[in-house]
């Protein structure tokens, strides 16, 4: 039990505990929604059986009180108002006798409610010579304490039981979500965190069940795989190549030199000159005379000064020097002092290297190692743009239709069974629908997988118009953000075509999309995007995407296919192969053609169903 509620703990700041938060606030919204609806039903309903109570009342004993009225009969009125007090909800009752005398007679029973919700009087009549006499006024007084009461025992037992069954279905939720994502999600993230180049880990394994066939996480995990094994191998190309090029530089010299007391050249060894250097003319002066860098870098001078003066010794301190043509050159010397039989010191002997090209070697390999770091980042940011867009796209967007009207169906449904006479016609219906959503989502997912695994596209007749008419809502608020201008020209009689609906809807978006992008950037003219469809060669329907936005690169109109070749800053580059790669599994065609003003139209064309 201990690793299950730790994996909880940990998800209380991901997705997981976002998606339970908002499945939690949206059921008990629904429920409290529909809970009100029926308990002001119920209200109404029992306000109604009050007042009609209250009707019968005066309409059973308003004969019998007025003839005890006209008598004057006190005992018998008080043994009918002792009768009306005894039906529900009636707190009160008065009589009063209709006369001009000074002290009518009141008769009365029960007590005043501090809130007598409902009060009826009722005229009491009298047949006196075949006649109707008014003799007094009956008074009833009711109160909805009890309706009240009702109510709230009816609110407390329907938000208990739908509030434990939410909160039951959303941990399975978070559970189910847990299980099939973001614990793979927090593994992969894990792996990266901790990944250090220096000291590879095993291989990435996922803690599940091996699947029959690879879904979308043994896809990102092989791709990733390769890429760490490349990676892996370029840096260690790399750490061989560095580990050569400093024991070639740690044990190499290229002419020796030594200085006296006063630190003045005394000896250059011939093999300098090789090298370009006219070292005699050094003899006599001291290295920071004939230094380049010596104004312009005294801190560094006034230390090695400093520590010669102190006689100690010093290893590859570099400096600039100018060759004998005049050219800048980089000097690495070391130096060991020298002291006489009487431990006098008499001067230095060292080495000296010409390391210009180690300089320079130095800084490609600085830069190749920033170009490096940058391949690191850029792996970490396409692993989490490649699992997000992988699993939460692919997923979350594909399903979130049928899931959505799943859950309004089994609201409904508990809402319908919840009254006093469940609806069973409508729960019939609603389950129906509920079964026939899921088969759906299930579709949805079956084809997102084959489309993974490169397997074939469920394919079926499917109106190409109507694809592209199911896809504009979905895009509408990327076209009113970009202040587009969408028409469409499409043509009534274009035949049906065999193809995967999903995959077509894949394919338009991506072309709208790419589109909109396209025209981000245009300010001189109006942003127009044009969609028309046409039969053309007889049977093939071509549908076309024409925007007026920066065109197409001709020096790159034969990348433009390629998977990984982008030219947005912050696109993957998958876009337009993989609408290519679906096209051509349905035997179609994919091209793009640049306008002859502005712009490029991107064209599909599918064989047309006879």
């Amino acid at each position: 039990m201990t690793a299950p509620w730790w994996s909880f703990d940990r998800l209380r700041g991901g997705i997981g505990a976002r998606l339970l938060g908002r499945v939690l606030l949206f059921s008990f919204a629904i429920t409290l929604v529909f809970t009100l609806v029926q308990l002001d039903a119920n209200y109404r309903r029992d306000v109604r059986s009050i007042e009609s109570r209250l009707s019968e009342v005066a309409g059973s004993y308003s004969q019998s009180l007025g003839e005890g009225l006209w008598n004057l009969d006190r005992r018998q009125l008080d043994l009918q108002i002792e009768g009306i007090l005894r039906l529900p909800a009636i707190r009160f009752v008065e009589i009063r006798e209709a006369t001009n005398r000074a002290d009518p007679m009141v008769v009365s029973g029960g007590r005043h409610p501090e809130h007598a919700a409902l009060t009826r009087e009722f005229p009491l009549f009298h047949t006196v010579r075949e006649q109707q006499q008014q003799v007094g006024v009956l008074s009833i007084e009711a109160t909805l304490d009890e309706v009240y009461r009702a109510l709230l025992d009816n609110a407390i037992v329907t938000v208990t039981s739908q509030g434990a069954t939410i909160f039951v279905v959303s941990f399975f939720i978070l559970y189910l979500t847990h299980r099939l994502v973001t614990r793979h999600l927090t593994a992969l993230a894990g792996f990266l965190r901790n990944y250090d180049l220096r000291r590879p880990p095993p291989p990435l394994r996922l803690q599940r069940r091996p699947t029959v066939e690879k879904d979308e996480l043994d896809h990102v995990v092989a791709a990733f795989e390769m890429m760490r094994q490349t990676l892996e191998r370029a840096y260690h190309d790399l750490r061989e190549s560095e580990q050569r090029f400093r024991d070639y530089a740690e044990t190499a010299s290229d002419w020796f030199w030594s200085t006296g007391p006063n630190h003045e050249f005394t000896y250059v060894s011939a093999q300098a000159g090789a090298f370009g250097f006219d070292w005699s003319k050094s003899i006599g002066k001291r290295r920071w005379d004939v230094a380049a860098d010596f104004a312009s870098e005294p801190n560094k001078w006034r230390e090695h000064i400093a520590a010669v003066e102190r006689h100690e010794p010093f290893r590859d301190f570099v400096y600039t020097s100018r060759r004998g043509d005049g050219s800048a050159a980089f000097v690495s010397i070391s130096g060991k002092p020298v002291f006489d039989a009487e431990q006098r010191f008499v001067g230095y002997r060292g080495v000296a290297r010409d390391i210009t090209k180690q300089r320079q070697a130095e800084d490609e390999l600085r830069e190749r190692e920033r170009r490096y770091r940058d391949a690191q980042a850029e792996l970490a940011h396409v692993t989490r743009v490649t699992t997000l867009g992988e699993l939460a796209a692919s997923i979350a967007h594909e399903i979130n239709q049928p899931l959505a009207a799943i859950v309004a169906d089994a609201d409904a449904s508990l809402n319908w069974l919840a009254r006093s006479d469940p609806d069973l016609d409508r729960v019939r219906d609603a389950l129906d629908g509920i079964a026939k959503d899921g088969y759906r989502a299930g579709e949805v997912i079956q084809r997102v997988r084959q489309l993974a695994a490169k397997s074939e596209p469920h394919k079926a007749p499917v109106d190409v118009n109507r694809v592209i008419g199911d896809v504009i809502p979905l895009l509408r608020n990327e076209v009113l953000s970009h202040h587009v201008a969408l028409r469409m020209e499409l043509s009534p009689g274009v035949p049906s075509v065999l193809a995967d609906r999903v995959q077509l809807q894949q394919v338009v978006i991506n072309l709208v999309m790419n589109g909109i992008e396209a025209m981000a950037s245009v300010a001189d003219r109006p942003r127009e995007l044009v969609i028309s469809s046409r039969r053309h060669d007889g049977d093939q329907v071509v549908v076309s995407v024409r925007d007026v936005g920066v065109g197409i690169d001709p020096d790159k109109a034969d990348q433009l296919f390629n998977a990984f070749f982008t030219t947005k800053p912050g696109g993957m580059g998958m876009g337009l192969s993989i609408s290519r790669s679906i096209i051509e599994a349905h035997g179609g065609r994919f091209w793009a053609t640049a306008n002859a003003d502005h712009g490029a139209t991107f064209h599909v064309a599918l064989p047309g169903m006879p």
